[in-house]
């Protein structure tokens, strides 16, 4: 399905589950993370799918200075060449970038943030030459404004979203599993929103919203798709476009009020 040359999915940052993972930032999914060795076995099946999938994985360590480090997606967005480093919505995250710039270093072009933007990297979804960036209740104007230029520089259109209150980020509800496809919960975005989309002839699939935290997927070339166990309409609405699919049961990162995507941060 489609033209995924544009796609980074050969290598990825991962960051083990901290210590103090209990202590995870928890509003949407849960009253937060009780099991830490649920989780880090989960952590684990989530890393093995990925290597499955082709992906060569880096893993850097946890931190209990951090209960939140394994959302490493949050931390950084990748352009091309070029990784802008975020400052993160909330400031119980602050510090967790720092690893993640120097991992990276050498490999990207690596912008930061200015002072008074904040974004988290949950709120972009890279589509095709397009990228949405979410505005929300972790990412405010001036990081948006901050992220849409450095896209622009870089060769890319970008659209903005207003994310609903009802949700954490954009990808909470939203992925595009291949080229051409977006799959989206009911309930949080409009039809109005993604009918530009549409209009250019790519398909939305709207799955129920009491799955809305199967819409977070991960697609990979081979119409391959990673998406999270338990969501049995979502999964059966993908097989019949043609997908093979991996399940991970992430209930015990849900808890922590993450999702597939959030666990790894794609760079080449």
């Amino acid at each position: 399905m489609g033209n995924w040359s544009r796609r980074c999915r050969s290598k990825a940052l991962v960051r083990e589950i901290s210590p103090r993972f209990t202590d995870a930032l928890s509003h949407y999914f849960g009253n937060g993370p009780t099991d830490l060795a649920a989780a880090e076995l989960a952590h684990q099946q989530y890393v093995a799918a990925l290597i499955d999938h082709g992906v060569e994985v880096r893993t850097l360590p946890g931190t209990p200075d951090h209960p939140d480090c394994c959302f490493i997606e949050d931390t950084a967005v990748v352009i091309d060449g070029t990784v802008v480093i975020c400052n993160m919505g909330h400031p119980s995250r602050e510090g967790e970038v720092e690893v993640v710039r120097d991992a990276l270093n050498g490999h990207l072009e690596v912008v930061r943030m200015p002072k008074g933007a904040r974004l988290d990297g949950g709120d972009v979804l890279f589509f095709d030459d397009l990228f949405l960036v979410g505005r929300s209740v972790r990412s405010n104007a001036a990081g948006v404004d901050f992220l849409t230029s450095v896209i622009h520089d870089r060769g890319f259109e970008a659209a903005v979203i207003d994310v609903p209150e009802s949700t954490l980020h954009l990808s909470t509800i939203c992925s595009s599993p291949a080229p051409g496809l977006i799959i989206t919960a009911e309930g949080h975005l409009t039809p109005e929103q993604l009918a530009p989309l549409e209009a250019e002839g790519n398909e939305v699939l709207w799955t129920p919203n009491e799955e809305s935290y199967g819409a977070n997927t991960i697609g990979f070339e081979g119409d391959r798709v990673i998406v999270s166990s338990d969501y049995p309409a979502t999964s059966a609405a993908l097989e019949e476009r043609g997908f093979t699919l991996t399940e991970v049961d992430m209930e015990h990162i849900r808890a922590g009020d993450g999702s597939l995507t959030c666990l790894r941060l794609f760079y080449a």
